[in-house]
């Protein structure tokens, strides 16, 4: 995974964004700095819109199945599809 430093000063109230980040398991985050009255705040959200959601379109009999024929799953048609089944459930 490749280090990014970032620098920002807040010298007045107001909010900066951070995009172009992401979690450990992948997953594009937004990171939000804002600096009120009351100090400064770090918000770290899933940016969902940027999340990708893969429906094969066949039932998990049928993915089931299908991932039985292949020894490896490099092979396998579905991998993109079951790699990112396991980013959902971690």
């Amino acid at each position: 995974m490749k280090k990014i430093i970032l620098a920002q000063v807040l010298t007045a109230k107001g909010k900066t964004e951070f995009s172009g980040l992401y979690d450990r398991h992948g997953n594009a985050v937004i990171v939000e700095v804002e600096r009120d009255s009351n100090g400064v705040s770090l918000i770290v959200w899933q940016d969902e819109q940027k999340k990708q959601h893969f429906d094969c379109g066949i039932s998990e009999e049928e993915i089931q199945r299908t991932c039985a024929m292949f020894d490896d799953c490099g092979d396998c048609p579905l991998k993109e599809y079951c790699e990112s089944e396991v980013l959902k459930q971690n």
